[in-house]
């Protein structure tokens, strides 16, 4: 009996060691990147700076736009580890690691332990599923949620259509599971997390209405218990906030839809192309599983369809949406994986058929991939050579910036290069099980080494400059701007972690007047402003502003107050 049970456990603890193994090494080596990374990480901190957990706040005013959930786990890494870069990212890894179990235990349930870990192969070595367990972002917590409320709909749906006459606790069990994660999925980022189910549920009744009928109890108690927390929280903090924060909520979720917020906007296909290339190589391979199979039992065919089903409401709410960002699709990572594995289980374990498209599709992509990972530091180490070529002034002085290359870097690409026409020959042989996981193992291996070799080089290249001057000023009494430099709005606030009485909010002084109080009013302490070199013409105009010095395309300027000027 015990060696049973050590049996049983064995490949879950394979699996939590392959993500301890990917996900937690080298959190730390790169600044957060402005602006969601260092949002998310900066309302965490503010947390612990006013001990008001209720409240998400930036620049310590209130930020309703988010719910609070991810900014708790972040905050209580925070508690543990300090206010750095690896507390705000050690959530995901870990949520990293309690997802691959997920989707193991999954697999193994639904098919087989061989599946189980043939999902595990296609998310952790997939570019982009990889990828987002190391960053300090909201949706990989989000997801996991959203999931795992499908993943129950499954069971629910599958016990609908296969089982008449279920006691009424078994009946609602699913249910009850379905809301709360939903719940946890709002608490997390808002209520996208209902509309992706809700459209997955019509969907899957639709494809299944001959065998049963529209779970319209189930779909009322699932609401109920999904949008009870939230409401709640939205209750606490009203109560002790000023103005309409649920209209707040509401024109913030409107003006994503119909806007290119941040000036983030797309063509069309722009997710389409995001998950075929960011999502590679199980993108590639889940092209094969669109057909069904005839070994599939009732519950397999059913999570398959659901997996097909979800992938398309990701695709088609996020194509309507006018703000296009990488991560508003992440939630595919899940299903798209899992049609990837199984894929690969279909053609190494069953008879689905060899197609040669897949090879042509893995050798076009993943040649791309190696030649950008060997040309990017290629051309980096000799940007010299293309600085006459740029015309933007920003851009070209931000490439001046003196950062160390090795001089191998380039390595990877052809290592990468190396790796995918060796899974080609093998895919040619037809050793295809050897073929996936070397693809997918090597794929993995060169995103676990771009992190800590190339990572802190783009960072230096793009924000190095302005968080270093952020830290100089660390711990002083005093103000610290940005003036109109695109995609730089919270990093000033967590590198010099700002105390609440130098906001804005603290002293009463609207947002949008606060720069002209910070460079012309009767100002306290002394403000330090960071603005584009190439802009600066416009600031140091004014007699107020002096200039420090200028670095990497930054200009630097302070303000003293009246009172210390000689």
């Amino acid at each position: 009996m015990q060696k049973t049970n050590n049996n049983k456990w064995k490949s879950y603890i394979i699996v939590a060691v392959i993500g301890i193994l990917m996900f937690i090494p080298y959190l730390g080596s790169v600044h957060l990147f402005d602006w969601d990374e260092v949002n998310f990480a900066e309302a965490a901190r503010e947390m612990l700076v006013t001990g008001d957990y209720m409240t998400v706040r930036i620049d310590y005013e209130p930020f309703h736009e988010k719910p609070p959930l991810f900014f708790w786990c972040q905050a209580l890494s925070m508690k543990l580890f300090g206010v750095n870069e690896f507390a705000a990212r050690f959530p995901n890894a870990l949520i990293g690691i309690i997802s691959l179990l997920f989707i193991f235990h999954i697999g193994k349930k639904l098919f087989d332990e061989k599946l189980g870990l043939l999902w595990v192969l296609a998310y952790s070595g997939s570019i982009l599923p990889h990828f987002y367990f190391k960053t300090g972002l909201i949706d990989p917590l989000f997801n996991l949620f959203i999931f795992a409320g499908m993943y129950y709909s499954v069971e629910l749906f599958h016990q609908k259509i296969n089982i008449k006459n279920t006691a009424v606790k078994s009946k609602y069990k699913y249910t009850i599971l379905i809301g709360i994660f939903i719940a946890l999925a709002i608490l997390t980022k808002g209520p996208t997390a209902y509309l992706l189910v809700f459209l997955s549920w019509l969907l899957i009744w639709f494809f299944n209405r001959r065998n049963t009928r529209f779970p319209l109890g189930q779909l009322l108690l699932f609401t109920i218990i999904s949008f009870l927390p939230v409401v709640i929280w939205y209750i606490i903090i009203s109560m002790k906030s000023e103005g309409n924060i649920f209209q707040q909520f509401i024109s913030y979720q409107l003006r994503l839809l119909t806007t290119e917020d941040a000036s983030h906007g797309g063509p069309f296909y722009y997710h389409f192309v995001v998950l075929l290339f960011g999502c590679f190589p199980a993108s590639v391979l889940a092209f094969r599983s669109f057909r069904n199979q005839p070994d599939d039992n009732s519950e397999q065919k059913l999570f398959r369809q659901m997996a097909i089903v979800l992938l398309c409401v990701v695709l088609g709410v996020f194509t309507i949406v006018e703000t296009k960002i990488i991560h508003y699709s992440s939630l595919a990572y899940f299903p798209l994986t899992f049609l990837g594995a199984y894929s690969m289980y279909s053609l190494a374990y069953r008879d689905m058929p060899w197609k040669k498209y897949i090879a042509w599709f893995v050798g076009i992509i993943g040649i791309f991939w190696a030649l950008l990972l060997f040309a990017f530091p290629l051309a980096m180490m000799n940007i010299k050579l293309f600085l006459p070529k740029i015309t933007d002034d920003f851009t070209r002085e931000i490439l001046k910036t003196p950062v160390h290359w090795g001089g191998l870097e380039y390595i990877v690409g052809i290592f990468y290069f190396i790796a995918i026409i060796f899974a080609l020959i093998l895919f040619r042989k037809r050793k295809l099980l050897k073929g996936f996981i070397y693809l997918f193992a090597s794929t993995a291996l060169v995103m676990f080494t771009f992190l800590p070799l190339l990572a802190p080089k783009i960072d230096a290249y793009t924000q190095g400059t302005a968080i270093e001057f952020y830290r100089q000023l660390k711990g002083r009494e005093c103000y610290v701007y940005v003036l109109n430099v695109p995609n730089y709005k919270y990093g000033q606030y967590f590198y010099t972690e700002k105390p609440m009485h130098l906001s804005a909010y603290y002293k009463n002084i609207p947002r949008d007047k606060f720069e002209d109080w910070l460079i012309n009013g009767n100002i306290d302490k002394p403000a330090y402003f960071i603005c584009r070199a190439k802009d600066s013409r416009q600031y140091l105009a004014n007699e107020n502003l002096k200039p420090l010095y200028a670095k990497n395309g930054f200009m630097f300027l302070v303000r003293y107050p009246v009172r210390v000027i000689e």
